[in-house]
């Protein structure tokens, strides 16, 4: 199939009905700089052209609405977090970009529990440092659960970025869901979403069907709610494989419009699946006889989810991030650092 001429120009992506609430931080005026100052400090933004990509990413702005329950120091911490899985994402979007061998070996050591590298690759570095100030502030299960999350994440963008580009046309959309559910990096968010209220999901609860079900909702809705905005980036650079929209427009020939209307019905029925999974979480927490501080907690872990999802809508409506890119930048994996 051809792709519609034009589309990326008049492409205005529709807005599925959330029952979500989108919330900003009280402390969003303070997020941006301090974490840009970081970034340098880490060596992830080395020159004019670097900035310039983190300032259009808006990590502040993506920060206070994904996270709006997080107090300031907090707040800081989930920023940097954003920042450095946005240039992960940047570094793997290098065509064939190797996988950097210390960034791997220290998410295989924080899944081992063992104490951090010294290292000097920014990704590596930036990661060891983030690792160090968070992990103080949550329990060791949280960190567990966090490490090997990471873990996941950063082996299956090395591992996808050697692979040669697939066809399409045969990409399930199961398939689809499968490789975007550790690449998109949204089980490292939703660690963080604890992160945010303070409290860890307690570790029989975390590893119950229901929560892995919800948490698995959950991915799925943060990738299509981006994959809705990023069509005309996507479309312009003529990445099929990374957009539920794109893909479903490829394969079963209809206009672009009609497929990205379809991917709005799915991100709904997520939302109602999603509100169905609360009851039964509530359900599992009473089985587990958990006291009622922990489920408590568990209400404000789940509210934060939605606050995310809904956040991420919110920012995607207010920013340009996703506008069609004019040309390669410079970035510090170009610099050979």
């Amino acid at each position: 199939m051809t792709v519609e001429s034009g589309a990326s120009a008049t492409y205005v992506p529709p807005r599925p009905v959330l029952p979500f609430r989108s919330l900003r931080s009280a402390h969003a005026e303070g997020f941006e700089e301090p974490a840009l100052e970081w970034a340098v400090r880490c060596g992830l933004v080395v020159g004019e052209k670097t900035e310039a990509y983190w300032r259009e990413v808006g990590l502040g702005e993506v920060s206070a609405r994904a996270y709006p329950y997080a107090d300031a120091r907090t707040g800081l911490v989930l920023t940097r977090w954003i920042g450095w899985t946005a240039c992960v994402e940047r570094y793997f979007d290098e065509p064939s970009a190797p996988a950097p061998r210390e960034l791997l070996a220290v998410v295989e050591s924080l899944a081992g529990m063992c104490a951090p590298l010294r290292v000097r690759h920014p990704l590596a570095v930036a990661l060891t440092d983030l690792w160090r100030d968070t992990s103080a502030l949550m329990p060791p299960h949280w960190n567990r659960h966090l490490a090997a999350n990471l873990a996941a994440y950063v082996t299956a963008c090395a591992a996808e970025s050697q692979q040669p580009d697939g066809d399409p046309q045969h990409l399930g959309v199961e398939d689809y869901f499968e490789q975007r559910r550790l690449t998109v990096g949204s089980y490292v968010y939703c660690d963080l979403v604890e992160l945010s209220v303070g409290f860890a999901v307690p570790d029989g609860l975390y590893r119950s069907a229901v929560f892995g079900r919800m948490r698995q909702v959950w991915n799925d809705l943060t990738s299509l709610v981006n994959d809705l905005a990023s069509v005309p980036k996507e479309l312009a650079a003529g990445d099929m494989l990374h957009n539920l929209v794109l893909l479903t427009h490829h394969q079963e020939a209809m206009p672009l419009a009609e497929a990205a209307l379809q991917v709005s019905a799915h991100i709904e029925r997520l939302a109602r699946t999603f509100t169905t999974l609360k009851e039964e979480l509530e359900a599992e927490t009473r089985r587990q006889c958990l006291p009622p501080k922990d489920r408590d907690g568990v209400r404000r872990c789940v509210q934060a989810m939605e606050a995310f999802i809904a956040g991420e809508q919110r920012w995607h409506e207010l920013s340009s991030r996703y506008a069609p890119a004019d040309g390669p930048s410079e970035t510090y994996a170009e610099k050979g650092l």
